[in-house]
């Protein structure tokens, strides 16, 4: 199209800066993009769906994690990968 890749924007973003990234690449205004975002979510229920899959599958323009990467880790402790798990003390009767 334009020559740019799809992301989620960092510094333009209002949720998940999905909006911003789309009116970016399509060289629309933010603004607009979040309207008709909404006004589809309302009226056809594709705008929340579209939504949630391009936040889900976008990585952000700095090349950081998508947004299933980001749930992923805010649900993830660090006792939950056995490397940083604690060696337990077999003396231990817990």
């Amino acid at each position: 199209m334009n020559g740019k890749t799809l992301t989620r924007s960092t510094t333009d973003k209002f949720l998940g800066g999905v909006c911003g990234g789309l009116a970016r690449f399509l060289n629309l205004d933010s603004g607009l993009v979040r309207i008709l975002t909404v006004v589809l979510a309302i009226f056809t229920q594709v705008g929340w769906i579209a939504y949630l899959v391009l936040w889900a599958v976008l990585p952000t323009d700095n090349g950081g994690p998508t947004g299933f990467d980001q749930a992923k880790s805010a649900f993830t402790t660090s006792g939950d990968r056995p490397a940083d798990r604690p060696q337990q003390n077999p003396d231990d009767l817990r």
